[in-house]
C-alpha cells in the first residue's frame, strides 16, 4: 500500500482524526480504479506494488512481480515495462508534490518495496518539482535505511 507519518520536531503528528500523512487515500487518476477504502482513484490505486503490476498485466496481458518489470525496463526489452515505469515517474511526481506544496518538508523518505525503484529518485523528483508551487523544490528525498521494512517500524511506532 501507500501510507505516510509526519514527524515534526522529532515527535510523529497524529492529527485530530489520527490519521495525520496518509497520503494513500487521497484521490490521484480514476483510471486507478476502486480501492479498498471504497472511493475510486487513490493514491494507493495507482502507485503501489500491486496496481504496478495491474496496470502492467493491462497492457502486455500478463501478470509479473514488480521487480521483473523494474528488470524489463532497464534492459529496454519490453515497451509495456518502460510504460509502466513512465506511469510510476508522471504519477508519483504529482502525488508527492501535493505533499510538498501542502507540508512544505525538509526531507521525505520512501520507504517498501517501490521505493527500490531508483527512478523515483531521479526522474520522479524532477516530475515533481513540475507540480511544486515554487520556482524551486528543496525537499530531500532519501531512501530508507531500514530497507523494505521502514514502513513496519515506523507503523510500530505509531
Amino acid at each position: 500500500g501507500v501510507g505516510g507519518g509526519i514527524v515534526v520536531d522529532g515527535k510523529v503528528l497524529d492529527g485530530r482524526q489520527g490519521i495525520a500523512g496518509e497520503w494513500g487515500h487521497n484521490f490521484l487518476d480514476a483510471s486507478g480504479g476502486p480501492c479498498y477504502c471504497g472511493r475510486e482513484g487513490c493514491v494507493e490505486t495507482v502507485l503501489s506494488g500491486p496496481a504496478l503490476e495491474r496496470y502492467y498485466a493491462s497492457l502486455a496481458g500478463e501478470r509479473l512481480p514488480l521487480k521483473e518489470v523494474v528488470a524489463r525496463h532497464k534492459a529496454g526489452t519490453d515497451p509495456h515495462a518502460t510504460a509502466t515505469m513512465d506511469r510510476l515517474v508522471k504519477q508519483f511526481g504529482r502525488a508527492i508534490a501535493y505533499v510538498i506544496n501542502i507540508l512544505d518538508p525538509d526531507a521525505i523518505v520512501l520507504g517498501g518495496g517501490v521505493s527500490n525503484i531508483d527512478l523515483l529518485y531521479e526522474d520522479g523528483v524532477a516530475e515533481a518539482e513540475q507540480y511544486v508551487f515554487n520556482t524551486h523544490m528543496e525537499t530531500v528525498f532519501l531512501r530508507p535505511t531500514l530497507g523494505d521494512s521502514a514502513g513496519v517500524f515506523g507503523a510500530a511506532l505509531l
